[in-house]
């Protein structure tokens, strides 16, 4: 008898592990894995003689954010801030890089925007949105004791604390659509 409650209690805990919703931590990790591809972004745009500023791709990033935030019943203005906070950051990196590399040139080729880097990109920000709607719709928030842990895992070269602080304000504002 004690072995059959411990194996249903070990399949019950098992199978809850499989479904259980990302922690903060997670979501933090994949934040920081995006903005860490400011780098090859930069690097390409240089190459390219292309310039940081693309509107035209900002809007369409904010908007395929706000779809795929509805998809998730996450509010779409709230998702359009902090996907726009990740726009503005990823800038400030890039612009970084630039300015590092006026004195100190870089003689390395960067990942192919249109084939490796947009694609990861748009998959990770799907993942983060995605975790972010789980992990609410679980009961969590983002609250200001979370905000050290946020500091020392988004710890991509050449954003800035005031970079880190204002994503992280803006992934406190996001909330599911009741």
């Amino acid at each position: 008898m004690r072995y059959l409650a411990a194996l249903v209690f070990g399949l019950l805990t098992t199978s809850s592990l499989a479904w259980a919703s990302p922690d903060a931590s997670e979501i933090f990790k994949l934040i920081n894995e995006r903005l860490g591809y400011m780098e090859d972004v930069a690097l390409f745009k240089k190459q390219a003689g292309k310039p940081v500023e693309d509107v035209p791709r900002e809007n369409t990033v904010i908007e395929k954010a706000t779809l795929k935030a509805r998809d998730e019943q996450l509010d779409p203005e709230f998702i359009a801030g902090f996907f726009r906070a990740q726009i503005d950051a990823a800038k400030a990196i890039q612009y970084r890089y630039l300015a590092d590399w006026l004195s100190h040139p870089v003689d390395q080729e960067p990942r192919d925007l249109h084939k490796v880097v947009r694609p990861a990109l748009l998959k990770l920000g799907n993942e983060i949105t995605t975790d972010i709607s789980e992990y609410l719709k679980e009961g969590n928030r983002f609250s200001n004791d979370q905000l050290k842990k946020f500091m020392t895992i988004v710890d991509v070269k050449n954003l800035s604390d005031s970079d880190k602080r204002r994503l992280f304000e803006k992934l406190q504002e996001i909330r599911r659509i009741q």
